[in-house]
């Protein structure tokens, strides 16, 4: 079955099983039938089943019991095509035509074609027929039998029917309508702005220093501290909007950091409402994709009666739902999807799928977007209301936000007029963009500021020597000899082995980049010049953000998340290379067929002794299991003991579809 699969159908089937998890492990896989026997492994097995949702489990324990085509198991649970298309997607189960069955039943239906003329005879032929050559659905005994096995480790039994929580006898869908629904609504909106706030604050942040990573892809608690600093959140927040940033796109994970993605900038350019529909929307399709229906037709419900329905529809989830739900809605109560713990209609119209009514929630509840604000002489600058997000964005690269909310205060600093003018401000640009949107004129104090700044940027160079030695292949230099002096003896700079090569040059024996990024850390007025001394902007500038680090080299490898086995690069480059391999050592192999698969199975079974259950395809198109003893094979038959019947039974390898140990 496996090797009948197209390249991108085996890696995407192995992405969702989580076989990429351990990228080491996959070198142990020499073969097809080495990847089927890890796909039926246990492990495996219930790594994929306890994260099915119920209807999904109960179709699988009902084919595991009668075997069935794939339209009736899909109409008898009410399956969505995709659904049944998923459990071929995730190796549980298989499709088998009973082809010796087809040919037998299509000779005896032409006989009796030609004998019988009446009309209502031929049809009730027909169908016995399409029944007989039906394709039939069948699960992996493996997966049958962990199934069979789940009561016994405390997980509900499949078999038994289980009312689902919130449903009537009459099976109407009920909930408790909250008094204070209208005050959960209020608040509710004003999380939504407050956290698309709040994630704007996070995409500056990145996009002026990314954050580096730990060797397992996470991000270190110091590093999560002074981002939720940065943003003005508390610890436990941070983590939520970083999850919801990543789920929307704005952020990524490359190189060994954490940074604003490439399209950030679009996302910011959008108003609050719009913001908040597509980091909400994608939050809902990524997390909550199969529950979002119910959870949207029930305005109110309560986070506690969300748990139980979670519980209800994914039986298998004891060990990682509990975790996974109060995370999703912890993001949930940040979002405004709830607030007290309670879905808001903000959230319900979310989750039913009308955004549009979600994003006129927002747009309805939210003031006007302002176009000026007012600067003040303690080099501050006050927004009664939002400002528009195009002056929003191009505001904080001059000024630090001070506060954020309806309203919004910002402050001026050498700090962050030192950043707009790298970013390529001049004087003029700046106080041209303040003259076109404040309300009070320009402060003395802040135009002095800014032209003094501008005046001082530069007055060092940094650069990188053509022709240097290994103690010399950077410069920095300065007409300011007390400047120059300065930084010589600053003693936080003693790792740059600082030495001065003329009265207007000092030389390092680190790279000029490394020694760009100190000095500016250092609160240096520096500037990086090319060969020609002409200075170096953002857009001209290679990348320095993030902390120097004179004592361990800088990371550029992609870092496996523990979480990322469904499609990071570096997993799907290993699930392709591992498809290949197995490609070729499929050419290589004298026989690769699928009863070569079973011999295998068969084979092992006769060494150990043991006993396998073999699933029989029978003349009349239907399956039966076996439990054998297998004893020989020759001539391609199979000659095996019944235990049950106390026997000897000989059954050809071709009618064979299934063998399992369980």
């Amino acid at each position: 079955m496996l090797r009948r699969l197209s390249d991108d159908e085996l890696v995407w089937g192995l992405q969702l099983r989580g076989i990429s998890a351990n990228v080491g492990a996959l070198k142990n896989i020499h073969d097809f039938f080495d990847l089927a026997e890890t796909l039926l492994s246990e492990q495996s097995l219930s790594a994929c089943l306890t994260r099915l949702d119920r209807r999904t489990l109960a179709a699988l324990v009902r084919l595991s019991e009668n075997r069935m085509p794939g339209d009736d198991i899909q109409s008898s649970h009410e399956l969505h095509a995709d659904q049944c298309s998923r459990l071929r997607t995730l190796f549980l189960v298989q499709r088998i035509l009973p082809q010796n069955a087809a040919l037998s039943t299509a000779s005896k239906t032409s006989e009796d074609s030609a004998e019988n003329t009446e009309e209502k005879t031929a049809e009730k032929t027909a169908e016995k027929t399409a029944e007989k050559t039906a394709e039939k659905t069948v699960v992996w005994p493996e997966v049958a039998a962990q199934l069979t096995e789940w009561p016994k480790l405390g997980l509900p039994d499949l078999r038994v029917d289980s009312p689902e929580p919130g449903i009537g006898a009459d099976g109407i869908t009920t909930h408790r309508e909250s008094a204070a629904q209208p005050a959960t609504d209020g608040l509710a909106v004003e999380r939504a702005f407050l956290a698309t706030t709040a994630i704007a604050e996070l995409l500056f942040t990145l996009d002026q220093e990314p954050v580096r990573l730990l060797a397992t892809g996470a991000i270190g608690r110091p590093s999560e501290r002074n981002l939720a600093e940065a943003v003005r959140v508390d610890d436990e927040a941070i983590g939520s909007l970083i999850g919801i940033a990543e789920n929307a796109g704005l952020v990524q994970r490359q190189s060994g950091t954490l940074r604003a993605s490439q399209n950030h900038r679009e996302w910011l350019g959008s108003g609050p409402a719009e913001r908040w529909a597509a980091v909400a929307e994608a939050w809902a399709a990524a997390h909550w994709s199969e529950v979002r229906a119910p959870l949207g037709q029930r305005p109110g419900i309560s986070a506690s009666d969300i748990h139980d329905w979670l519980a209800w529809n994914y039986p298998g989830g004891r060990d990682w739902l509990p975790a996974h739900t109060t995370a999703r809605l912890r993001e949930a109560e940040v979002l405004g999807i709830t607030a007290q713990a309670t879905v808001s209609a903000l959230g319900s119209q979310l989750l039913s799928g009308n955004i549009i009514a979600a994003t006129a929630l927002i747009t309805e509840s939210l003031p006007t977007p302002v176009d000026r604000l007012y600067l003040q002489h303690d080099l501050t600058a006050i927004a009664t209301g939002p400002l528009q997000p195009q002056i929003d964005t191009r505001l904080r690269t001059m000024a630090d936000v001070d506060g954020h909310s309806i309203a919004s205060r910002y402050r001026f600093s050498k700090a962050s007029i030192n950043r707009a003018i790298r970013s390529s401000e001049t004087a003029a640009s700046i106080l041209g963009f303040l003259d076109g949107i404040t309300l009070s004129g320009i402060p003395q104090p802040l135009e002095y500021l800014v032209t003094e700044t501008a005046n001082r940027h530069g007055l060092l160079r940094v650069g990188s020597l053509a022709t240097g030695t290994p103690a010399a292949i950077s410069y920095v230099r300065s007409d300011d000899d007390v400047l120059l002096r300065t930084v010589h003896i600053d003693r936080n700079l003693a790792a740059l082995r600082l030495q001065p090569r003329d009265s207007e040059n000092l030389v390092s024996p680190w790279p000029h980049r490394e020694l760009y990024a100190a000095l500016l850390e250092a609160k240096y007025p520096v500037a990086m010049e090319d060969s020609h001394g002409r200075i170096l902007t953002a857009k001209t500038t290679p990348q320095t953000r993030g902390q120097w680090n004179l004592s361990a080299p800088r990371q550029t490898s992609d870092t496996l998340l523990a979480d990322g086995t469904h499609g990071t690069p570096r997993t799907r480059d290993a699930l392709q290379q591992l498809v290949a391999r197995l490609r070729e050592a499929d050419e290589h192999s004298p026989d690769s067929s699928d009863e070569a698969w079973l011999a295998r199975q068969l084979d092992a079974a006769i060494r150990s002794k043991s006993t396998v259950t073999v699933s029989v395809t029978m003349p009349n198109g239907n399956i039966v299991d076996y439990r054998l003893e297998p004893a020989a094979i020759y001539g391609g038959r199979l000659r095996a003991r019944d235990p049950l019947s106390e026997i000897e039974r000989t059954l050809p390898l071709s009618s064979i579809v299934a063998v399992s140990t369980t």
